[in-house]
């Protein structure tokens, strides 16, 4: 069987069997791929620590006729990610954003933008920025890069540009403006859509020069992840143990 390698980057594993592990990775070349690592969990088996969740590497593998998995061989690690998740906060918002990616990408379909993206917030991540914004940052673009970002500068209904507070409408399609709104209850602030705006333009490695509370944030977050249930149609497991 001929052998294939791609970069990747580990979105999770999980134990499969008594000495394998099922190995759930983001490829530049080939997108979302479950592969299985023969005899990873063993005692000094050939893998060592690259299979670690957000760890950037070259794995070789190999396919069978009619399987849904790979057969991963060997992987060279290219860049670690461990010291991050020694903190639980990061960690838990990483699972959430493997999460994501794992349930809305096509399988072994290639998305460079995606993968892009990825490696950006890890970057971001690792040069201090704070998780709440890598968090927000992600969520933003990965609605933009699955074509489901709603137009935030346009009121839906009277199609009037937003001047001030608007409100997510109830189809997460878009914002309605005060004369139009009915459901209050997802409120896009002007210092939310300052922050929408500047997201469009810049890299997760800048921060925005913009006077925010952690309530902003947290507020941002649920317009995002209501959106994000809204088209998945179901909650994303790992969001019960995000605190921002």
């Amino acid at each position: 069987m001929p052998l294939d390698q791609c970069e990747a980057i580990i979105l999770r594993t999980e134990n499969y069997g008594e000495q394998d592990k099922l190995v759930v990775f983001f490829s530049r070349e080939k997108g979302l791929v479950r592969g299985l690592a023969k005899g990873a969990r063993k005692f000094n088996n050939r893998f060592g620590s690259s299979l670690e969740p957000f760890s950037s590497v070259r794995l070789f593998y190999y396919e069978k006729e009619k399987h849904d998995f790979v057969t991963i061989s060997n992987s060279d690690l290219l860049d670690s990610s461990f010291e991050l998740f020694s903190q639980i906060k990061i960690s838990r918002a990483f699972a959430y954003l493997a999460e994501l990616t794992e349930k809305f990408s096509p399988y072994r379909e290639k998305e460079e933008l995606l993968y892009r993206l990825l490696q950006a917030v890890i970057s971001a991540t690792k040069s201090g920025q704070a998780i709440e914004y890598i968090a927000r940052y992600f969520e933003f673009w990965f609605l933009k890069i699955n074509g489901i970002l709603p137009d935030f500068d346009r009121c839906q209904h009277c199609h009037r540009p937003v001047k001030s507070t608007s409100w997510l409408s109830t189809e997460k399609q878009g914002v309605l403006c005060p004369a139009c709104a009915h459901d209050n209850k997802l409120e896009v602030t002007p210092v939310l859509h300052q922050l929408i705006d500047w997201m469009k333009k810049n890299s997760p490695a800048c921060l925005p020069d913009l006077k925010l509370t952690s309530q902003d944030w947290k507020n941002l977050g649920k317009i995002f992840q209501a959106i994000i249930i809204f088209h998945l149609e179901e909650k994303p497991r790992t969001l019960d143990y995000l605190d921002f």
